[in-house]
């Protein structure tokens, strides 16, 4: 499992990434966060339902989901910031996300890379779900100290 996480930590590490927020300060290229819970799918939000949470827009794809997200923005916020589960647990580092790209566990939202990498596709799920229960420690641990950095 060390030489997994490794091996993932120096892939990661070795592509330049840039955040998964865009331009405009929206998270997860819009893609409405109470979509990935209450379809277990990842539906495209609108501007025109947008909440804002610390200088970041979130989009959604119903008032309901934007009634649902106001009540309780934390149940549905993504572990690991928004970046990659599998590169905060692999390498210590923040990586950006494929929206699309998500595993909903013990009602936690992660989210993971999946693109290419030196001429092949790189999924961060497939690795993560492999040994989920503890990657998903060794990302809270690393997430601790990464969130400020």
């Amino acid at each position: 499992m060390k030489n997994l996480i490794l091996a993932v930590g120096v892939l990661l590490s070795a592509v330049s990434f840039g955040q998964s927020i865009n331009t405009k300060s929206v998270a997860l290229e819009g893609y409405d966060l109470v979509g990935y819970f209450t379809k277990n799918q990842a539906v495209q939000g609108s501007d025109k339902l947008s909440v804002e949470v610390d200088g970041i827009h979130y989009y959604f794809s119903s008032v309901e989901n934007q009634k649902l997200f106001k009540a309780h923005p934390q149940k549905y916020m993504p572990e690991c910031g928004g970046f990659c589960a599998m590169g905060v647990a692999g390498s210590n580092g923040k990586f950006p996300v494929d929206p699309e790209n998500f595993q909903i566990t013990d009602g936690k939202l992660y989210l993971f890379y999946n693109g290419p990498y030196k001429g092949a596709n790189f999924n961060g799920k497939d690795p993560w779900l492999k040994d989920q229960r503890n990657l998903i420690d060794k990302a809270n641990v690393n997430w601790a100290t990464l969130k400020n950095k």
